[in-house]
């Protein structure tokens, strides 16, 4: 009995770590004092305005969307492609290719940072902007292709099969029958890519240059010298629109959406 205590109060505190911080943001965000402080001295919208009239703010937001968006992308296509040659060939070549692409997790975002600054950057003048989306799909490519080669394991093979003895060709096949069926892998691997490359600090800080700054790292430049709530109100908008992707998501691929 005591042990069902026990792991109820350490469920509470886990989920208190979890979600006070962020309930303390929500309220931060609507206070009208010009610091973050608690308790409320009133009610006020204007710094959700002000994130809007920060320059610095916006563009950056702007271009971690469109960073994010991009390495999201071309992380699916290249992982779709992965997990094709790693299920559909098995053996040492296929092990090999799961082990190179899913390595990136292992190494510290700050040290691949450095190491693919010296290289493209320094090295090989590569522009800023695509050395940042390589960069950024470095730091995907693990979580596209370990979530669709689970996906393609997990698919009916059978059905593949079937389309091919019907007059399918091979791509055929796969377009009209294992593409769909990999549809919520494929959405689940864009979120998370895409999170992971927005939220991304260590890669960026390297490879960003004068004027290009990504949204992660302009926040921390905007506390460093304001003490408003400013990045509170970002933060909530943020929460809010990461809340809207996971439920225009599930209803992709959900229950519902099957029925």
């Amino acid at each position: 009995m005591h042990k069902h205590y026990l792991l109820k109060l350490l469920t509470i505190l886990v989920l208190a770590f979890l979600f006070v911080p962020l309930i303390l943001i929500v309220i931060t965000s609507f206070n009208s004092a010009a610091t973050i402080s608690i308790p409320l001295e009133g009610f006020s919208l204007k710094w959700f305005m002000e994130v809007f009239e920060s320059r610095s703010l916006v563009s950056s937001l702007k271009t971690s969307l469109a960073l994010a968006l991009w390495a999201s992308v071309i992380g699916i296509v290249i992982g779709l492609f992965a997990a094709v040659a790693i299920v559909k060939r098995p053996g040492k070549v296929s092990e090999f290719l799961l082990s190179a692409f899913l390595s990136p997790s292992l190494i510290p975002g700050i040290v691949i940072g450095y190491v693919l600054f010296q290289c493209l950057v320094v090295a090989l003048a590569i522009p800023l902007d695509t050395a940042l989306i390589i960069g950024h799909l470095l730091v995907v490519l693990p979580y596209s292709v370990r979530i669709i080669t689970a996906g393609l394991k997990g698919a009916d093979t059978s059905m593949e099969e079937a389309a091919m003895t019907l007059g399918c060709t091979k791509a055929g096949a796969f377009i009209r029958v294992v593409l769909p069926l990999l549809k919520p892998s494929m959405l689940s691997a864009f979120m998370l890519s895409f999170i992971n490359s927005f939220n991304n600090i260590p890669v960026s800080m390297y490879l960003k240059g004068p004027g290009k700054n990504t949204l992660p790292y302009a926040m921390m430049n905007y506390i460093e010298y304001n003490y408003d709530p400013t990045v509170s109100a970002l933060s909530v908008m943020l929460m809010a629109m990461t809340l809207r992707a996971m439920l225009l998501i599930d209803r992709i691929t959900g229950p519902g959406a099957r029925r």
